[in-house]
Formats: C-alpha cells, sequence, structure tokens
C-alpha cells in the first residue's frame, strides 16, 4: 500500500510538471492565452481527480494534503484570468470557508465550499472523508466545466494586461496575508504560483517589444520575485513590506510600461483606483467619486464649499441646535471622542459609536450596519433619524430657499435658476464635502513611494506583524485598510467578532444585532462592517459600541481570539477563535505601525469653516 501511494504522488508530480509546459506562442498573446487558460483548467481538474483517488483509498493525510497543495498550485497559475473573467465563481472555488448570504439579492444562506472548505477539512485532527469527497468533487466539476467554456468576446489584450495587474495587487493584499490559507498558511508558495502564471503571460507581449530592455526587466523582477517567496516560506517570519517596496511594486510599475508601450490601455471606466496607478499603493491615483452614484453626481469646488457650510450648520436638524459637526468634530478627525453620543434629548445615548468621517468616500457602504450604498444616502438617512437629527430635507430646502446666502451658493454649485434647492441637490453638497475628506498622505504612504527614511524599525515591523502574524490584513485590506478588497474594491466585509457590552472583566455580548436588522438573516447577526484603521490613533474609542478606549485593549481584545476568548462568543463568530500568540514588543510595533497611518495634512485645511 505505501509503494503505491508513493508511485501515486510521484506520478503526480511528475503530470503536474508536463502538463504545465507553456503552450506555443500564436500571433495574438490572447488567443494564445485563451487555449492555454483551457488547457490549465484540465490541469486542475485532473490533480483533483487524483486527490479523489487518493481519498477513495484512504491514503495518509499527508499523501491527500501534499495533492491538495498540488491542486491550488495549479489554480494560483490561472488565478489571474479565473478571478478577471468568471468573478462570479470566485466564491465558490476559492472563497472563505464560511457561509455566505447576499441579503441584497436573494436571503438564502449559501454553503462554503472550494479550496478552503478542503484546507479545513484536510488538517482537521480526524479529516471527514465523505465530506472531503464531496468538496472535491464539486470543485473538480467546476473546472472540468471551465475548460470547455469559454468568454463570448474571447480574451482581449488590453483586459489580459489589466488582470495581470490586478493580480499583483491580489498577492499583495490577500495572498501573502493568509487569507486564502489561513490554517496551512501556503501564502508564500502559492504567491510564487501566481507570479508563475503572469510572468507566462508577460512573456507573450514582451516578446512583441521591439526593444528587449522591458522584457529583462520584467523577466528578472518576476524571477528574483519568485526566488524570494520561495526561500523565506515562514509565515510570521516573512518581510511583506521588503517584498512590496522590492518586487511587487516593480513588477506592477514595469507591467504598466508594458502596456503602455503596446498601446493596450484599458478603455476609461469608473474605478477607484486607476488604471494608469503605477502600483497599488500610488494613493494619489485612488478615485474619492469611485463610489458616487454617477458623473453628474461627482463633487465641484463649488458644490464641496456648499457642503461644507451646511456641514456645519444646524439647519439641518429639526431643532435647529444640531448639525453633522456637532458629533463628526474636525479637532478629532471628525469623530465626538467618546463611546456613544446622546440623542437630541440630551440624555439618551445613540445606538452606535460616531465613526470618523475622513477616507469614507473609499467604502462601498456606510454605517456600521452597511445599509446604505451611497454618501447621500447616509446624508438622508442621519437628517431624518429621530434620534440624531429629527430633522427633514424637505423642511430644509423650504429654509434655504428663503436665504441669499444660500440662494447664490446653490446657484453657483448647480444650474441656475429657483428650483436648485431641492432635497437631492442638498444631499449631494453634502456628500460632495464628504468625499473631499480624503486621508492618504501619511508617512507609511510616503514610505512605499520611495522615502525610505520615513518609517523606523519598529513601525516596519508592525506592519510585517499587521499583514501576517497578526493577520489584521485579512480584514482591514491594504492599502486603505479598509473592509474593500483590492484589486475591485468592491463588497465590503462584514465581521461578527463577539464584541462585549463593556470593558469590564466578565462583560456580556453586546446586544447589537447589526447587520441582522437588515435582512433578519441568522449568519448576520452581531456583525458589523469592517472600518478603516487610516488615522485610527486620533478615533478613540474603538468598535461600533466605543468599548474599547485605546489601540492596546483593541489589539489584546483580538489576541484572545475575540469574544470566543472571553467565552461569550456568538455561534456565528467568524473571527478565528484563536489565539493570536502576540508578544508585548509585537504589540507596541502594532500600535507603532497604526500610528505611522495618521495622516491630518490633507484635511485639516478642508475641514476649515
Amino acid at each position: 500500500m505505501k509503494t503505491m501511494l508513493s508511485t501515486l504522488l510521484l506520478a503526480t508530480l511528475t503530470f503536474m510538471q508536463l502538463r504545465w509546459s507553456p503552450a506555443p506562442v500564436a500571433v495574438k498573446p490572447a488567443a494564445t492565452l485563451e487555449t492555454w487558460f483551457s488547457q490549465q483548467m484540465g490541469v486542475v481538474a485532473d490533480s483533483l481527480q487524483l486527490l479523489q483517488l487518493a481519498i477513495r483509498r484512504h491514503a495518509p493525510a499527508a499523501t491527500q494534503q501534499r495533492l491538495f497543495r498540488a491542486a491550488r498550485q495549479a489554480y494560483k497559475r490561472t488565478e489571474f484570468l479565473t478571478e478577471y473573467y468568471y468573478p462570479h465563481l470566485i466564491r465558490s472555488i476559492n472563497g472563505p470557508a464560511l457561509p455566505f448570504a447576499d441579503g441584497e439579492n436573494s436571503r438564502a444562506i449559501l454553503p462554503p465550499q472550494g479550496f478552503q472548505v478542503m484546507e479545513e477539512k484536510l488538517w482537521a485532527p480526524a479529516i471527514p472523508a465523505k465530506e472531503l469527497l464531496a468538496a472535491v468533487t464539486a470543485l473538480r466539476e467546476q473546472f472540468t466545466a471551465l475548460q470547455s467554456q469559454t468568454d463570448p468576446y474571447g480574451f482581449m489584450d488590453a483586459y489580459v494586461l489589466d488582470a495581470m495587474r490586478f493580480e499583483i495587487y491580489r498577492i499583495i493584499a490577500q495572498g501573502i496575508s493568509g487569507f486564502d490559507s489561513p490554517i496551512v498558511l501556503l501564502s508564500m508558495e502559492e504567491a510564487a504560483a501566481a507570479l508563475e502564471g503572469v510572468k507566462y503571460a508577460a512573456t507573450l507581449y514582451a516578446d512583441r517589444l521591439a526593444d528587449t530592455t522591458l522584457k529583462h526587466t520584467l523577466i528578472t523582477r518576476f524571477t528574483s520575485a519568485r526566488q524570494y517567496l520561495l526561500q523565506h516560506t515562514g509565515f510570521n517570519a516573512f518581510d511583506r513590506l521588503h517584498f512590496i517596496t522590492t518586487y511587487a511594486n516593480p513588477i506592477s510599475t514595469s507591467l504598466l510600461s508594458l502596456q503602455q508601450q503596446l498601446s493596450l490601455q484599458v478603455p476609461q471606466e469608473r474605478r477607484i483606483l486607476s488604471p494608469e496607478a503605477p502600483h497599488l499603493f500610488a494613493m494619489r491615483y485612488y478615485n474619492a467619486n469611485g463610489y458616487s452614484p454617477n458623473y453628474e453626481s461627482d463633487p465641484t469646488a463649488e458644490r464641496i464649499q456648499l457642503g461644507r457650510r451646511l456641514f456645519y450648520d444646524p439647519v439641518l436638524s429639526g431643532n435647529l441646535q444640531r448639525s453633522c459637526a456637532s458629533c463628526h468634530q474636525a479637532s478629532k478627525a471628525f469623530t465626538d471622542g467618546i463611546a456613544r453620543n446622546t440623542a437630541l434629548d440630551s440624555k439618551t445615548p445613540i445606538a452606535r459609536n460616531t465613526p470618523t468621517l475622513l477616507n469614507t468616500a473609499f467604502q462601498s457602504k456606510q454605517f456600521y450596519d452597511s445599509r446604505a450604498i451611497f454618501l447621500e444616502n447616509q446624508v438622508s438617512d442621519v437628517v431624518h433619524n429621530k434620534r440624531e437629527m429629527n430633522g427633514s430635507l424637505e423642511q430644509t430646502a423650504r429654509a434655504l430657499k428663503k436665504d441669499s446666502a444660500y440662494i447664490r451658493l446653490f446657484s453657483k454649485a448647480f444650474a441656475a435658476g429657483n428650483n436648485n434647492i431641492t432635497e437631492e441637490n442638498i444631499a449631494n453638497a453634502l456628500a460632495s464635502f464628504l468625499r473631499s475628506l480624503t486621508s492618504l498622505q501619511s508617512r507609511f504612504d510616503g514610505y512605499m513611494n520611495g522615502d525610505t527614511m520615513a518609517l523606523n524599525a519598529t513601525e516596519k515591523k508592525g506592519f510585517n506583524i499587521f499583514m501576517g502574524k497578526g493577520k489584521c490584513g485579512t480584514c482591514h485590506f491594504a492599502p486603505l485598510f479598509n473592509g474593500v478588497a483590492p484589486p475591485y474594491f468592491a463588497e465590503p466585509e462584514s465581521e461578527v467578532l463577539g464584541v462585549p457590552a463593556s470593558n469590564r472583566p466578565h462583560a456580556p455580548l453586546d446586544k447589537d444585532p447589526g447587520k441582522y436588522v437588515l435582512y433578519k438573516i441568522s449568519i448576520h447577526r452581531y456583525a458589523f462592517k469592517t472600518p478603516t484603521v487610516r488615522n485610527s490613533a486620533l478615533t478613540a474609542p474603538y468598535m461600533h459600541n466605543g468599548v474599547f478606549p485605546t489601540l492596546e485593549s483593541v489589539i489584546d481584545f483580538y489576541d484572545k481570539g475575540g469574544g470566543a476568548g472571553l467565552g461569550i462568543a456568538p455561534p456565528n463568530q467568524t473571527l478565528p477563535a484563536d489565539k493570536l500568540q502576540l508578544t508585548p514588543h509585537d504589540k507596541k510595533a502594532l500600535v507603532a505601525f497604526m500610528q505611522a497611518l495618521t495622516d491630518t495634512s490633507s484635511w485639516k485645511a478642508a475641514a476649515r469653516y
């Protein structure tokens, strides 16, 4: 039996090497890659078939685990194309091992599928063979189907190059953080496999250049990056900051040069990060209007000026005494510095902590429960909330039509005339001001863009812990460090952490149902949107209920495994219950890094009124 299994494993590795042989070069690289992609879908399907065989024959756990690693590496080589052309399948191929419910389109709870589910079962104390076999079979069927499925329009060169750059962003933000290998932490070897696929594609395009200099640079950078990953596979010790600045960002920049030299730019479209950005951390290329309803809603200088005035004006409240700035104070990074502010009666606390408005334009949904899609919706919700402002945009519009100063401001900001002071325009003016509150020029940002003296050794260590051992980066995705993950910056993450009701010993679980109030879906109970940690040094206290007074207390909570470590976790806690085993030096470094994300230069002037 042992001999047979050894032969099986050897055959697998030989098979994978043979099937990985690049496809012959066609006239157009996109056509070559389309053929190659179909072949590689077959490689993944066949490698999963070998894993099926090992499970059925009750092969040792180590053998099954090796076969799993080979299968996921085969997938990783194609990830840049699979993610780009078939994004609707990714959750079932390599999504988190957690149940999912959209809520907006369906209230059905979908069970987890794919590689992460298989990883969880293969490294369990006792492998559940029947469940594992079902998971492998379902995944193999997907790849078998993809082998014969083609994009209706075929692969197009400009979009293939776009997919390649997206993959570099994905490796940085999700790959090396352990996001999709949370148990075994195979992140570095899988990132190397992903780079292998992108390198193959990049070489096809570089071969079309008359000047071979860029091709040489690209190949050298890919080769060096893969070598670094394979030589430094230890998850906690991996120097992510060095890898990103020395290898990943330069590769991204070279791919952009390749795209430009071949005149294969992606057509203009609405994005958070411009296709012209040299790399993921080029913060001036982030578009604060990326989530606005349409181009007509985009801010202008006149709308921002009007919105700033409205922000500080109590005319929006029912009692004409509270303005937006009453709770979102510019001197406190647009928070209020208390756990929960009071309602209009000045006695009853409102439901949740006041979040910062800095970089709120880079959140694809608003509020802790993600109930508002656009900032205009957020404005309307707050104004009409009986406990917060108890106002009416309709009544505000009537009042402003009697104010000569506002009449002039609205005429400048919107079309001139008597009908421009509307509920919609009030909301848009305020939203325009909020979109101007960007804060992406911290010392960390300077370091990632060439200022090598901007961070000290402790702050550098803190970033590596944040993105590695601390697992912070698996929810607070770099470089925005909020819950929207590159490269698509689409749906914000919501997590069930098991937050206590107070910071006292033996405090019970906080009763706020969170996102559950929207759709009454059980897995959303106690779920809250992942906020940004940019400027977090200025925005204490923390969590949806303001329970933790310092960054140190937040880190201690996560280090214990959240609510699970406190013995109060709800059954649907999504935060891993394992203790992080952070040392006092680790915690100090984490705080130092988060402090290095502070940026007051870009918004204090805009906040003045």
